[in-house]
């Protein structure tokens, strides 16, 4: 089965884990409602207002399989998830209105500095930060 997915941080293009996405198709650029948060080394997506900037690739079942396990997530125990995916609808791009699946922070977020903005990429370059 093929997944319509989200990213919105370090598994993006140039950026470091990058290579986990081998093998996916690129759908196109996209925002989601929501709101994103600096955790050091990569970005936590929240639910809240604001949108969030990033891209959508088809990925088949084993790929997302993978992703689950890069981003931390337990399937069927979101208690022990540091990411949860979730589903979403696309509220910007050419790919408005297309249903989604993305990874949701499922941590606390406190002392975490906001990206006001929504957008990983621009952020790092404002904060000189190598992802």
């Amino acid at each position: 089965m093929q997944h319509a997915l989200f990213i919105y941080g370090t598994l993006m293009p140039g950026l470091r884990l990058e290579a986990e996405m081998r093998g996916a198709r690129f759908m196109g650029a996209a925002q989601v409602p929501g709101r994103l948060v600096d955790l050091g080394r990569y970005p936590g997506l929240l639910h809240g207002e604001g949108q969030v900037t990033g891209e959508v690739y088809e990925v088949d079942d084993a790929h997302l399989a993978r992703l689950d396990a890069v981003e931390d997530m337990v399937p069927g125990d979101r208690a022990a998830s540091q990411y949860w995916r979730e589903g979403f609808t696309v509220v910007g791009g050419p790919l408005q209105g297309q249903r989604v699946q993305t990874y949701v922070y499922n941590c606390p977020t406190e002392g975490c500095r906001p990206i006001p903005h929504g957008d990983y990429r621009r952020y790092i370059r404002e904060v000189g930060r190598e992802s």
